[in-house]
């Protein structure tokens, strides 16, 4: 690994103190640090190269923030599978497990090839028009505006249809399943079991329970009636949606590579931040 990519939040003033530590510590260890092209003042203060090919040029990227930046991260990725060190900033630190004052350790580890990394799943959604886009916690489908039930008819893999009547559908990989459809009543699921979670919201007819189905089924959902839809992707980017409209959603071609930390596992995060076993 000789070109480490960074991500972090601007506004944010511990993330920027940490990048600066981290990109010195690069630094004499040889390495080229790479920045986001907004970031390019930060990048000559730290000697590093400010670029839009920041994933495609990157041999690991080091996120520093919360979850919220993790997922930014993800969607910065192209066809490439890079591995991604979380360091959590942030209130949850699902994904970000690594804590700041483990952040070098663990980063000289990952360096030294004694790190663990762990993939996670990434679905793909396909939106009207053929766009495809990748989601690392889930896709959600809601009214834009005044709540009111919305009808869709979901078809799995070559099975018959399931219709639903409800508020909405937060369709979520293994890792988003502690996110808004955990919120939802949507069970937890362990990061390493494969699956594609579907969590109604308020349902009134049709599904009315959570559904996980195999990560090789592909899920359809038609748009049956509704108006002022929106579909959300892991909660920072928005599309509008039409009746009469179809959304495909299948595991992704690349997993999302994370390297896990040495310090906790997934339990002591429940436990942590839910209050959970």
């Amino acid at each position: 690994m000789q070109r480490i990519g960074m991500v972090l939040k601007r506004s944010e003033q511990q993330a920027l103190m940490l990048g600066e530590k981290i990109s010195a510590f690069l630094k004499d260890s040889g390495k080229e640090v790479l920045l986001e092209p907004s970031l390019g003042e930060l990048a000559e203060r730290w000697d590093a190269r400010a670029t839009d090919r920041l994933t495609d040029d990157s041999d690991l990227l080091v996120v520093l923030g919360g979850d919220g930046t993790i997922l930014r991260a993800a969607s910065l990725l192209n066809d490439r599978a890079v591995p991604v060190l979380g360091v959590n900033l942030g209130r949850v630190g699902f994904m970000a497990e690594v804590l700041p004052d483990e952040a070098i350790p663990m980063l000289r580890s990952a360096l030294e090839g004694t790190a663990e990394f762990v993939k996670r799943m990434l679905l793909q959604v396909t939106l009207p028009g053929g766009k495809q886009v990748r989601v690392l916690n889930d896709v959600v489908i809601h009214w834009g505006g005044i709540a009111r039930l919305i009808e869709l008819d979901i078809k799995l893999g070559e099975s018959r249809d399931i219709e639903l009547r409800a508020d909405g559908l937060i369709i979520a990989t293994p890792i988003g399943s502690s996110a808004y459809s955990y919120a939802a009543n949507g069970p937890l699921l362990h990061p390493e079991i494969e699956g594609i979670l579907m969590t109604p919201i308020c349902p009134y007819a049709g599904l009315k329970r959570p559904l996980v189905i195999p990560p090789y089924m592909n899920v359809e959902l038609l748009l049956k009636r509704g108006e002022n839809l929106t579909l959300t992707l892991d909660g920072h980017t928005t599309a509008d949606l039409n009746q009469g409209e179809t959304i495909g959603i299948t595991r992704a071609t690349i997993p999302f590579i994370m390297v896990q930390s040495s310090a906790r596992d997934y339990f002591h995060v429940l436990k942590q931040k839910l209050g959970l076993l």
